[in-house]
């Protein structure tokens, strides 16, 4: 039955945040300021003319470019680098064409490529952007500063790579002794009001390397106080390391635990690592290096900002040079994992995200994506086995949830129920209000059990949480009315419901299958058809929408929804009742009102 005014798939897995957007170009406008920026554009298409049908340079060039840009949509890293380097050497003068080259060497994972080319660039003109923050990298991680500050030096208004580069320059500096002029390099960082927020972060870190605890603290404690919620974590995970680097321990665990129960009690990720170190009166991380630390400041805002900003190829370009610098953070390899991930680079997307170790903090992040992966693909079983196993391997209330989840989408309620029911007996009673989803999915493997009256209790409970949970009163409506049962109350319910989710065919639907049920049938059409609209992809309306026309006598009109209704991924039920009532008409289903 259409009983989810969301589908499961929808509903948040905890901690879990993958992103499902749509990818844009390299352009990339925020709303703080930033002017339009592109870090592989090409400014100027190959300057040739065909002259004849017959291959020559020109031609190569066209076809090379050509063929770069049908490899950029089919997400085909490799060939897009090899495309674009063969139009480059074919229009050596167009710098343009040589920053998209760079870019496209750059997200094929080949630095050697990617500073060859820049080399190549920079000989046309000093001031190339790309080309000098790819030369500046590459000096930096061979410990090259003087050189590598040359090249991050050079100003430029193209404000993203000036954001990439202040930032590798500000640890460049660190590393060379310059501290003071890192100081000022990430208290004036470009971009606006994320990244002010971001340089108090970094400041706070460099403070740290620097052994400046109060000053550090002091960092950390002004960012704080600009509520910069996406710095979050970072911001608490810097500021245990400042107390446990001055030697207070006890005062580094008690913040972290503070944290983690008033943000939910973590169970996996750095945070528990965090927890679990200093109990055991170990240190928490060492020193680190200049380029570990660019390598963090990369990743951070790579997913803070650029993600958010749903440029997800600056972002994986940020990434890539992160990973370039340490190449043992694993934080940003199950970042680029999710991008390849969303960009449907398979190959390449499961290899990074099993780049991240077992023995990682990350690596429960990394099995969820990869288990989500495999999902999105229609990979069930794949994705099922990933989540069996990190179950097995390092159980927690994240895995129990996943998994249970990943039952209920298989419609297997009897494997899905004893996962809910041992979520719902770890969580107390506050944070059952604070969050009744996991009740609530418990009451639908109930309900699907054959155990109403644990379902309705279940329903009942969140409704006393949340009068106005929406999905809570369309399935309890729903069964209600289903079973004949509180028809005044379980119209109240599927109206309530609508009010709060007027644009849901799923909820349209249930009360247009009310109707149906009672034998109001021109009123379940109107409503039916309303639904199919709203979700025209539903298997379960489009079925009902057959079964009200049958009733209304146009039979031939409710054929053509059934058959269509199988195009729609019905379940296995759903689909032997539309098979049998193709052959034999409604009647032809046992359960037929």
């Amino acid at each position: 039955m259409s009983l989810f005014s969301v589908p499961l798939l929808q509903i948040p897995l905890g901690q879990i945040a993958v992103s499902a957007m749509k990818t844009l170009p390299l352009l990339l406008t925020t709303a703080v300021g930033i002017s339009v920026i592109s870090l592989g554009s090409c400014s100027t298409t190959p300057k040739a003319a065909y002259t004849s049908s017959e291959a020559s340079p020109e031609g190569e060039l066209f076809g090379n470019y050509l063929a770069g840009l049908y490899a950029s949509h089919v997400e085909d890293a490799q060939s897009r680098a090899k495309y674009f380097t063969q139009a480059f050497r074919g229009d050596p003068s167009n710098a343009g064409l040589g920053r998209r080259a760079i870019t496209s060497a750059i997200t094929a994972a080949d630095f050697d490529l990617a500073t060859k080319l820049a080399r190549d660039v920079k000989k046309i003109g000093a001031g190339e952007p790309m080309s000098n923050a790819v030369l500046g990298m590459y000096d930096f991680k061979q410990g090259r500063l003087d050189s590598a500050l040359n090249s991050f030096n050079i100003e430029t208004a193209d404000l993203t790579v000036s954001l990439m580069m202040k930032l590798m320059q500000a640890w460049a500096q660190q590393g060379s002794g310059d501290t003071e002029g890192a100081r000022t390099t990430l208290k004036t960082l470009p971009g606006g009001s994320y990244f002010s927020k971001f340089g108090l972060l970094q400041l706070g870190e460099l403070e740290l390397s620097e052994g400046n605890y109060d000053a550090a603290l002091t960092a950390l404690e002004e960012l704080d106080a600009q509520n910069a919620d996406t710095m979050e974590l970072e911001m608490v995970l810097a500021k245990a390391r400042v107390l446990d680097a001055k030697g207070d321990k006890a005062a580094a665990l008690k913040y972290i635990e503070d944290y983690s129960e008033e943000n939910g009690t973590f169970e996996t990720g750095p945070i528990v690592a965090f927890i679990n170190t200093l109990k055991s009166g170990g240190a928490l991380e060492g020193p680190r290096t200049a380029q570990q630390n660019a390598a963090r400041a990369l990743t951070e805002s790579s997913f803070g900002f650029f993600v958010k900003a749903r440029a997800f190829d600056v972002a994986e370009v940020f990434l890539r040079l992160a990973t370039e610098l340490d190449p043992d953070f694993d934080k940003a390899r199950m970042w680029t994992g999710e991008i390849l991930a969303y960009n449907k680079r398979d190959d390449e997307a499961l290899k990074m995200l099993r780049s991240v170790p077992e023995s990682s903090p990350y690596w429960v992040s990394a099995k969820l994506t990869e288990s989500l992966f495999f999902s999105t693909r229609d990979r069930d079983a794949e994705a099922l086995a990933v989540l069996e196993n990190l179950d097995r391997k390092q159980p927690s209330f994240v895995s129990r949830g996943a998994l249970g989840r990943a039952y209920l989408i298989k419609e297997d309620y009897e494997k899905a129920l004893p996962f809910y029911e041992a979520l719902i007996e770890s969580l107390t009673e506050e944070e059952l209000k604070a969050d009744p989803t996991n009740l609530f999915l418990r009451g639908v493997a109930y309900t699907e059990t054959q155990q109403w009256d644990a379902a309705k209790a279940d329903f009942q409970r969140v409704l006393s949480y949340d009068p106005d949970h929406s999905d809570a009163l369309n399935y309890l409506g729903y069964t209600w009315v289903d079973r004949g049962e509180n028809l005044t109350e379980a119209f109240e319910m599927i109206r309530r419901a609508l009010e709060l989710e007027p644009n849901s065919g799923a909820i349209t639907d249930s009360l247009g299958w009310a109707h149906y049920k009672l034998g109001e049938y021109e009123k379940a059409r109107l409503l039916l058809e309303d639904a199919v609209v709203l979700s025209p992809d539903s298997a379960t309306i489009i079925d009902h929408l057959g079964d009200v026309y049958y009733k209304l006598g146009r039979k031939r009109e409710a054929g053509y929804q059934w058959e269509r209704a199988l195009d729609y991924d019905p379940t296995e039920k759903e689909r032997r009742n539309i098979r049998a009532k193709l052959k034999g008409g409604l009647y032809a289903v046992k359960a037929a009102p």
